[in-house]
């Protein structure tokens, strides 16, 4: 327990023998035991939302630090969190590929929000999730590659952190990190004003166990220190600067303990200044705890207004289709449906095996939902490749309150930043004014029009387009974005750049770069005339290197138009069904009249099967030998079609590394630039 001095020195420290908790419990713990994890989730958000970069630079430096020591592994990493509390950091580690995320907290109301919410990479939960007064007794024998904390110790007295780094160190495996993003150092232990009434600042140079080495990190976060503690065979304590978090195990910049005391000596300095003010001014300590009151009070307010927004539904639904009698609704998008003819039973479905096996991990968009037709092929695969959580609607019936319910309830609970709308209808036209009824300004909402002005000729296309536009303008989107490229020049509401998909995340062993030829060819269209289905089928099925051409849809052969190779239906299949058939084949044609950004052609580029299609301008791609080499300027015409694949197919027999490493180049850069697309686009 503290006295009732504003700021004062830690007395010196003894480790406590026990190494247990105590019996005192400090006010920090009952703070903690009393804050409910919901409310101190909108509080994190809040500030985030107010200009504070602290948090984005912790989620950096963390990822970083994770991916390294995953790939020095090669292979899993286990990872556990002391004080995960509602799950800030889980929800984004636990998305990173090859990294196990396990999360521990004494507070059962912190760690509400994530055992109810758990991200789709945390199952099962009661496996990776623990709770307790003492963190061994709860995790048991199990150790970790790495243990990490963020701003946790600070809320212990200096007497207790002899015992915690000491339990800490124990759930380590040999060879591991005990990583603390914690305060600032300090050479002495302080008691410092601030938020949560007050915590401690920790002298961690001091506090170095005998027989590891600390690596301290300084400046890689504003408000925060890393420091990087590690076993090693010596009797001694050794100290080494930290430049990056991916050279946490450097051991070139050795330091001794007297050089980071003299390191040290400037946040004393600020500590002790801001100690005099808080001496000097009667009623700080007052005055800082009825501001953080406040801003509790605030949220509460926040929550308890949604929640009433909520119970409310039912009245606001039919308020908006009451409205829609007065200004007509947008008739549904013309969007093309799965050739499977997916039977949708749900009216929501909530981040489904088919929407996530395929999805990219980035830790950066792991709060950003989309919101998508599961009925609408194309785009759900899109959706579904892109990092984030996934919300599918159906489009064939009118939703219902307890669906919109389910769609509010599933952003709150996965602390949503940014919802996008892949595509667009009546439903996410109601889903939309949902969802800012109840968020407010907190959610930002944004649109991808999947289309392109040749499809304006169909009025519903035009009409559902102006709308998302005159959206924007009301400020009830926040963004309107296309994945066709100069969209930006019909109106300066939509996002300048073009908005890049991503392929989907295949295993290595599913890439067949340098495979055996199959002399098989695959036409994954549908037989219409803008999707120029029998240019493609009688090319491929005309070149000596090709015996069978795969098609998805209906060929009518003619006796006068002589085919090489054998023409096989194999009718509309699954997403599963067509990976498979991709890697049965060696070249995919999809040279498409009218075309934005084709998933048949990621979806072979990620299975190493070269996709020719059209031309399509994706900025500094363009100038991709890749994308040179299976772009056709003229779709119509069959010589030039012809020359392409032959290209294709003769660099691929005659070079598979080069043809390998075009393709993989390709897809390392689509995926980053896409990467940084959807951050700027959707700012989550």
């Amino acid at each position: 327990m503290r006295d009732s001095t504003q700021h004062r020195i830690a007395p010196e420290l003894e480790p406590d023998p026990s190494h247990g908790p105590r019996s005192d419990e400090p006010e920090s713990s009952q703070y903690w035991k009393s804050t409910s994890g919901y409310t101190y989730r909108e509080m994190i958000r809040n500030r985030q939302e107010h200009g504070s970069r602290g948090y984005a630079q912790q989620e950096q430096l963390l990822t970083t630090l994770m991916l390294t020591e995953q790939r020095a592994l090669s292979r899993p990493l286990d990872v556990l969190e002391f004080g995960c509390g509602f799950g800030r950091h889980a929800a984004y580690l636990s998305s990173l590929e090859g990294v196990r995320y396990h999360g521990y907290d004494f507070s059962e109301a912190m760690m509400e929000p994530l055992r109810s919410a758990p991200p789709v990479g945390l199952q099962p939960v009661e496996e990776r999730l623990w709770s307790g007064p003492d963190a061994l007794t709860a995790v048991g024998s199990r150790q970790f590659d790495i243990v990490f904390t963020v701003s946790v110790l600070i809320h212990n007295p200096p007497e207790r952190l002899p015992g915690l780094l000491d339990t800490l160190g124990k759930l380590v495996r040999p060879g591991g990190l005990l990583c603390l993003v914690e305060n600032k150092l300090v050479p002495v232990g302080v008691w410092d004003n601030g938020w949560h009434d007050g915590c401690w600042l920790h002298p961690y140079a001091e506090l170095v166990p005998t027989g590891w080495d600390l690596h301290y990190g300084s400046g890689l976060m504003e408000t925060h220190d890393l420091y990087v503690f590690k076993r090693h065979e010596g009797q001694r304590r050794r100290y080494f600067l930290l430049s990056a978090a991916e050279r946490a195990r450097e051991e070139t910049r050795e330091v001794t303990l007297e050089s980071l005391q003299v390191q040290s000596l400037p946040r004393l300095r600020e500590w002790t200044l801001q100690a005099g003010e808080a001496l000097r001014g009667a009623g700080r300590t007052g005055d800082m705890r009825v501001s953080e009151l406040k801003e509790r009070l605030d949220v509460e307010l926040q929550r308890s207004a949604r929640r009433q927004r909520l119970l409310a539904l039912s009245d606001e639904l039919a308020q908006l289709r009451s409205e829609s009698l007065e200004a007509p609704r947008p008739a549904a998008s013309s969007a093309p449906t799965s050739p499977g003819h997916v039977v949708v039973t749900e009216g929501v479905v909530v981040d489904a095996p088919l929407d996530t096996r395929w999805a990219h991990p980035e830790p950066r968009l792991a709060r950003l939902v989309h919101i998508f037709h599961q009925e609408w092929y194309g785009i759900r695969a899109a959706s579904g490749y892109a990092p984030g959580h996934k919300i599918g609607i159906t489009a064939s019936r009118p939703l219902t309150a307890a669906d919109h319910r389910r769609i509010v309830e599933t952003c709150e609970a996965l602390g949503a930043r940014a919802v996008v709308f892949q595509g667009f209808s009546p439903n996410a036209l109601e889903v939309v004014h949902m969802l800012r009824r109840v968020f407010g300004g907190a959610l930002k909402l944004s649109c991808v029009w999947h289309g392109s002005t040749s499809q304006f000729h169909f009025d519903i296309e035009l009409n559902s387009f102006s709308r998302l536009l005159a959206l924007k303008a009301e400020g009830v989107l926040d963004g309107v974005a296309c994945v066709k490229p100069q969209m930006h020049q019909l109106s300066p509401h939509i996002y300048p750049d073009v908005l890049l998909n991503f392929p989907p995340r295949v295993a290595p062993e599913d890439c067949r770069h340098r495979a055996p030829a199959t002399r098989a060819a695959l036409v994954p269209t549908p037989n219409n005339w803008w999707k120029n289905f029998y240019s493609n089928v009688s090319v491929a099925a005309s070149l000596p290197r090709i015996d069978r051409v795969f098609v998805t849809s209906a060929f009518a052969s003619s006796p006068e138009i002589p085919l090489r190779a054998s023409i096989v239906n194999v009718g509309p299949l699954g997403r599963a069904e067509l990976f498979h058939l991709i890697r049965e084949s060696d070249v995919l044609l999809n040279v498409s009249l009218s075309e934005c950004q084709p998933m048949t052609a990621l979806e072979g580029m990620a299975h190493g099967v070269a996709c020719l299609t059209g031309p399509i301008s994706l900025g500094r791609l363009d100038e991709h030998p890749f994308q040179k080499m299976v772009q056709i300027a003229g779709t119509g015409a069959l010589g030039d079609i012809r020359s392409a694949v032959s290209r294709v197919l003769e660099l691929r027999d005659r070079a598979p590394d080069e043809y390998a490493q075009m393709l993989e180049d390709y897809t390392r850069i689509l995926c980053a630039d896409a990467v940084n697309r959807y951050l700027e686009f959707a700012q989550p």
